[in-house]
């Protein structure tokens, strides 16, 4: 087993730990008596306060009383898993298990003190009783992800990841392992590829698109360049080149390849946007509405096609069309950007065709935009400033 480097996360293991404390372990000790359910209790709550040994003894108190309650030894085997006692915590969460096998929780620890103890496969069957009894636990699918990662198994991580990321979109924790589960599987199916025909065309295209994920982008390129010698007639290989090139400033190298592009495919949404939109950035605003109008007719993303659109035919002095495919772009949910250079040119447009009153509006909307962003990035700033760790100063050798 490949061992991955994990840690516990205390707020997952102190959430039973809650649920203890207020009030799930009455519900199956109504038998037992009040002072057992107080232990129950004051253990969680040693928990909670960080005293481990405390509470370790309180819980054995528990076992020692009722012996027939799984909840007792859960909350034992949390403590000495917290403890790093795994081969006592791994007898106790076992015995939660075999005294009530739908105890939420119990299977999910134990899962988690066996991939601690490097035992992949009874770690993976009790994550997997885990989520049979709560399909969307997240930390149960996200343990069972990085177990099987652990044990050599991406393809089998992929999909407990998958669901964990869908039911926690922003645990970075989850977004990490379900990333690497993705890339070790993509670099076996490349691996494969690439051993069927190592100077194929999709061999270079897949190397292209590795380079681009790791940041090497001009190692992305020359795989494009590859590939295209090899299938010339591959439009989409065009359209990843200049996208590539563009990242990088290459802005005749994308352009050239957006032609090429055009050639194989004169219907190519994508391409009709680039061409024109550089057309219109690089003072040639007759090309670029051209290419841009014919860009709208096959469904070109259009926020921003409109947008330059409009300042195509703003630079050829036709504002009155150039206002309404203006408008249309803030119709069009634009991006904040597209969002304050569109009202930046209406400021512009407006005054020209004597709308004052709207010429100030957009002048009025182009600040309030400037100042919100300007907002958000102080509060980034601070932000990243809060979360920076402060060094630590030494102490002086000569201090006693």
């Amino acid at each position: 087993m490949r061992r991955l480097r994990t840690s516990l996360r205390p707020q997952h293991l102190l959430l039973l730990m809650l649920c203890l404390r207020n009030g799930h372990a009455p519900a199956q000790a109504g038998e037992q008596n009040a002072k057992t359910v107080q232990l129950l209790r004051s253990g969680a709550d040693a928990t909670h306060r960080g005293d481990l040994a405390g509470a370790e003894q309180i819980f054995q108190r528990v076992v020692s009383a009722a012996p027939e309650l799984s909840d007792g030894y859960l909350g034992l085997g949390l403590v000495e898993l917290r403890r790093g006692e795994l081969d006592d915590a791994a007898k106790s969460l076992t015995r939660a298990t075999e005294l009530n096998p739908k105890l939420h929780g119990a299977h999910l620890f134990l899962g988690i003190v066996q991939s601690q103890m490097g035992l992949p496969d009874p770690a993976a069957e009790s994550l997997r009783a885990e989520i049979a009894l709560q399909p969307s636990n997240a930390e149960a699918l996200s343990w069972l992800g990085i177990v099987e990662l652990g044990a050599g198994h991406p393809e089998q991580a992929t999909e407990p990841l998958d669901r964990a990321h869908a039911l926690s979109p922003k645990d970075a924790h989850v977004m990490y392992y379900c990333a690497r589960a993705h890339m070790l599987v993509a670099e076996a199916v490349y691996k494969q590829l690439a051993q069927l025909d190592p100077d194929s065309a999709l061999v270079h295209r897949g190397m292209a698109e590795s380079f681009e994920i790791a940041g090497q982008p001009e190692k992305a390129i020359a795989q494009y360049e590859a590939a295209i010698k090899k299938d010339p007639a591959d439009a989409d290989l065009y359209d990843a080149l200049a996208d590539a090139d563009q990242r990088i400033s290459r802005v005749e190298a994308a352009k050239a390849a957006y032609e090429e592009e055009l050639k194989l495919n004169p219907h190519s949404a994508l391409a009709l946007y680039n061409l024109g939109r550089i057309d219109v950035e690089r003072g040639n605003p007759g090309r670029g509405v051209e290419l841009l109008r014919k860009a709208v007719a096959v469904h070109a993303s259009p926020a921003p096609t409109d947008f330059y659109l409009g300042l195509g035919l703003a630079e050829l002095g036709q504002n009155e069309e150039a206002a309404q495919w203006l408008e249309k772009a803030l119709a069009n949910q634009p991006s904040p950007f597209i969002e304050q250079g569109t009202w930046y040119q209406l400021a512009r447009v407006y005054p020209k065709l004597g709308r004052k009153t709207d010429a100030q509006h957009a002048l009025a909307e182009l600040k309030r935009l400037l100042d919100l962003a300007q907002a958000q990035k102080e509060v980034t700033a601070k932000e990243a400033v809060r979360s920076t760790p402060q060094p630590t100063l030494p102490e002086s050798p000569h201090q006693p």
